[in-house]
Protein backbone atom coordinates (compact mmCIF):
# COMPACT_ATOMS: atom_id res chain seq x y z
CA UNK A 1 0.00 0.00 0.00
CA UNK A 2 1.34 3.05 -0.96
CA UNK A 3 1.18 5.94 1.55
CA UNK A 4 2.70 9.98 1.13
CA UNK A 5 2.42 12.58 -1.34
CA UNK A 6 3.68 11.69 -4.76
CA UNK A 7 3.97 14.56 -7.00
CA UNK A 8 2.38 16.37 -9.16
CA UNK A 9 -0.59 16.46 -7.17
CA UNK A 10 -3.00 17.40 -10.57
CA UNK A 11 -2.02 18.68 -14.03
CA UNK A 12 -3.59 21.31 -16.20
CA UNK A 13 -2.94 22.39 -19.99
CA UNK A 14 -0.03 24.08 -20.19
CA UNK A 15 0.53 24.83 -23.79
CA UNK A 16 -0.19 28.02 -25.55
CA UNK A 17 -2.00 30.54 -23.11
CA UNK A 18 -1.90 33.44 -24.48
CA UNK A 19 -1.21 36.63 -22.31
CA UNK A 20 -0.93 40.56 -22.46
CA UNK A 21 2.23 41.93 -20.99
CA UNK A 22 2.94 45.31 -21.12
CA UNK A 23 0.18 45.56 -24.33
CA UNK A 24 2.03 43.03 -26.36
CA UNK A 25 0.35 39.46 -26.38
CA UNK A 26 2.37 36.27 -26.10
CA UNK A 27 1.70 32.70 -26.20
CA UNK A 28 3.35 30.72 -23.33
CA UNK A 29 3.40 27.43 -21.77
CA UNK A 30 4.40 25.24 -19.17
CA UNK A 31 3.30 25.57 -15.32
CA UNK A 32 3.66 29.07 -15.15
CA UNK A 33 0.88 29.27 -17.73
CA UNK A 34 -1.17 26.33 -16.19
CA UNK A 35 -0.49 27.29 -12.23
CA UNK A 36 -2.13 30.53 -12.30
CA UNK A 37 -5.11 28.38 -13.91
CA UNK A 38 -5.61 26.05 -11.37
CA UNK A 39 -5.19 28.75 -8.76
CA UNK A 40 -7.73 30.90 -10.31
CA UNK A 41 -10.34 27.85 -10.30
CA UNK A 42 -9.59 27.47 -6.10
CA UNK A 43 -10.11 31.30 -5.88
CA UNK A 44 -13.74 30.40 -7.23
CA UNK A 45 -14.33 27.86 -4.98
CA UNK A 46 -12.99 29.90 -2.06
CA UNK A 47 -15.26 32.93 -2.90
CA UNK A 48 -18.40 30.77 -2.79
CA UNK A 49 -17.49 29.70 0.04
CA UNK A 50 -16.69 32.37 1.84
CA UNK A 51 -20.13 33.75 0.87
CA UNK A 52 -21.81 31.44 1.56
CA UNK A 53 -20.13 31.29 5.69
CA UNK A 54 -17.86 28.53 4.89
CA UNK A 55 -13.97 28.76 5.38
CA UNK A 56 -11.56 29.02 2.51
CA UNK A 57 -10.42 25.52 1.48
CA UNK A 58 -6.58 26.13 2.86
CA UNK A 59 -3.79 23.71 2.00
CA UNK A 60 -5.61 21.57 -0.29
CA UNK A 61 -2.98 18.11 -0.64
CA UNK A 62 -4.95 15.91 1.64
CA UNK A 63 -8.25 17.03 0.20
CA UNK A 64 -6.64 15.73 -2.93
CA UNK A 65 -6.07 12.80 -1.88
CA UNK A 66 -9.17 11.72 -1.01
CA UNK A 67 -11.44 13.25 -3.54
CA UNK A 68 -8.87 12.39 -6.94
CA UNK A 69 -11.15 10.46 -8.68
CA UNK A 70 -13.07 14.43 -9.20
CA UNK A 71 -9.97 15.12 -11.42
CA UNK A 72 -9.71 13.85 -15.29
CA UNK A 73 -7.75 11.25 -15.35
CA UNK A 74 -5.04 11.29 -18.28
CA UNK A 75 -3.89 8.36 -19.74
CA UNK A 76 -1.50 9.04 -22.34
CA UNK A 77 0.99 10.87 -22.59
CA UNK A 78 5.01 11.43 -21.96
CA UNK A 79 7.68 14.46 -20.95
CA UNK A 80 10.78 12.73 -22.32
CA UNK A 81 10.46 15.36 -25.23
CA UNK A 82 10.20 18.76 -24.94
CA UNK A 83 8.26 21.67 -27.56
CA UNK A 84 11.88 21.18 -29.36
CA UNK A 85 12.64 18.48 -30.88
CA UNK A 86 15.21 17.54 -27.93
CA UNK A 87 13.99 13.90 -26.81
CA UNK A 88 15.58 12.83 -23.75
CA UNK A 89 15.80 8.65 -22.62
CA UNK A 90 14.47 9.56 -19.35
CA UNK A 91 10.68 10.46 -18.62
CA UNK A 92 7.50 9.86 -17.25
CA UNK A 93 4.33 8.58 -19.30
CA UNK A 94 0.97 9.16 -18.04
CA UNK A 95 -0.84 6.05 -16.94
CA UNK A 96 -4.68 5.44 -15.46
CA UNK A 97 -4.83 6.35 -11.89
CA UNK A 98 -2.28 8.46 -10.14
CA UNK A 99 1.38 8.57 -12.37
CA UNK A 100 4.16 10.51 -12.02
CA UNK A 101 3.71 12.79 -14.76
CA UNK A 102 -0.01 14.26 -14.43
CA UNK A 103 -1.07 12.99 -10.60
CA UNK A 104 -4.82 12.40 -10.44
CA UNK A 105 -5.40 14.34 -13.98
CA UNK A 106 -6.38 17.13 -15.20
CA UNK A 107 -8.81 19.45 -13.39
CA UNK A 108 -12.57 19.64 -14.33
CA UNK A 109 -14.16 22.66 -12.61
CA UNK A 110 -17.74 21.85 -12.51
CA UNK A 111 -16.37 18.41 -10.58
CA UNK A 112 -13.75 20.21 -8.42
CA UNK A 113 -16.26 23.18 -7.30
CA UNK A 114 -18.86 20.31 -6.67
CA UNK A 115 -16.57 18.19 -4.23
CA UNK A 116 -14.75 21.04 -3.21
CA UNK A 117 -17.44 23.34 -2.19
CA UNK A 118 -19.04 20.92 -0.29
CA UNK A 119 -16.14 20.21 2.02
Amino acid sequence: VATGRGYPDIAMAGFNYEVVVGGNTYQVSGTSASSPVVAGMVSLVNAARLAAGKPALGFLNQAIYQHGSVFTDVTSGENNCAASPVCCDEGFYAAKGWDPLTGFGSVNYKNFYNVFFNL
